[in-house]
């Protein structure tokens, strides 16, 4: 029993740092564009450097958690993520930036995939509410840097900012992850040639792409928030605590959606948990395209923060609920790749319509992608 608490304690703690550096880059970006000189379209160039490392290892951390021992695997890659981390406060230009943000990115894949099937693993008959636990630490996370890092650039700059979280990530995550031990036993018992043989029997399947190709879509719209926000309110009058104050607020209101929703497909179904989560989210894009004033932005990042909370756990249930519990890791992984196919699209894209068109644009096209992953995941037959 202490074990799986270990497990739990450990888990949070890595998803509260992943997930705090992944969006210390939005809020420290006003920061960081005025003083390397970036357009939008180079900050989220910059962006999508983290998130394709990220994305690619997370595949490959996927099939190695399935084959090989869970816990190591995520001891082997956290010095990369501090690293990467913390060399981001020495970037003087868009390559550098682009640089230590992907190995950040490369030591971020164990920020997901692996915690949460190393959570399920320890609380086989209780996943929803383990899970909760996870996510929790996500919205924490960024939710408590919001509320910290207006100070920390005031005192330190966003270099030092940087650097502080680096050197966090190392004193924390490595001893707290040593210490926790248990159910990170690979669940496969055959060789690598049947398990390969199995997984790739899954990934042909029709609820694979379905749930996969939704959760990409899902991704892509619920990143534009958390990419432009900051920026959006500073557009509309918002001054740095403003801000800030945006990013505490998914946070800290994503709570209700990460304990309800998670709670609530349990009875319902994830489905139709995921169908009503996906359509929170939707509304809270379209009434942010349009909200025309900093405090109009705030009331509609409501909706939007209810349906971040929800979105990652339940994509992740759904793994466990579709596929054998031996190729769990690997599914995971290639959703987690096709969900940060969108992650990496939406900076970039949303980027250029900012550019181009406006903020309005960006949201827009993101809410009508939301909408199409509610169709997808609907679609899928058993759940």
């Amino acid at each position: 029993m202490e074990r799986r608490y270990a497990i739990l304690a450990a888990s949070f703690s890595i998803a509260f740092m992943a997930y705090a550096v992944r969006y210390a880059y939005s809020m420290m970006l006003p920061e960081m564009e005025m003083e390397l000189g970036l357009n939008n379209f180079q900050a989220g160039l910059i962006y999508s450097t983290f998130l394709g490392t990220y994305t690619i290892f997370s595949l490959i951390v996927g099939f190695l958690i399935d084959v090989r021992d869970l816990r190591r695997v995520i001891i082997y890659f956290l010095p990369l993520f501090a690293l990467g981390t913390a060399l981001m406060g020495y970037a003087s230009s868009l390559w550098q930036a682009a640089l230590f943000f992907g190995i950040a990115g490369i030591g971020a894949a164990i920020g997901w995939t692996p915690i949460v099937v190393w959570v399920q693993r320890a609380f086989p008959s209780r996943r929803g509410a383990a899970l909760i636990a996870v996510q929790l630490g996500v919205n924490l996370g960024f939710a408590i840097l919001g509320i910290l890092l207006p100070t920390l650039l005031l005192q330190f700059g966003w270099r030092g900012a940087w650097i502080l979280l680096g050197a966090v990530a190392a004193l924390w995550l490595l001893p707290i992850t040593f210490v926790a031990k248990g159910a990170s036993t690979p669940e496969n018992g055959g060789s690598s040639s049947e398990y390969f043989k199995g997984f790739g029997s899954a990934a042909r399947g029709g609820k694979f792409w379905a749930g996969g190709i939704s959760y990409l879509l899902a991704a892509y719209a619920i990143m534009t928030p958390m990419t432009f926000s900051a920026v959006y309110a500073r557009a509309l009058g918002a001054g740095v605590a403003g801000e800030g104050a945006v990013f505490s607020m998914i946070g800290f209101v994503g709570l209700i959606g990460a304990v309800a929703i998670p709670a609530l497909s349990d009875v319902i179904g994830r489905k139709w948990a995921l169908g009503l989560n996906n359509t929170i989210m939707m509304l809270g894009l379209l009434g942010s395209a349009v909200a025309g004033s900093y405090h109009m932005l705030i009331l509609w990042t409501i909706p939007v923060a209810v349906s971040y909370g929800g979105v990652w756990v339940l994509y992740a249930a759904l793994v466990r609920d579709l596929f054998h519990s031996k190729v769990a890791g690997g599914i995971m992984g290639a959703w987690t790749l096709l969900g940060g196919v969108g992650l990496l699209l939406s900076p970039v894209i949303g980027g250029f319509l900012v550019d181009v068109l406006s903020y309005e644009a960006a949201y827009v096209a993101s809410a009508i992608l939301s909408l199409v992953s509610i169709l997808l995941v609907l679609g899928i037959r058993r759940i």
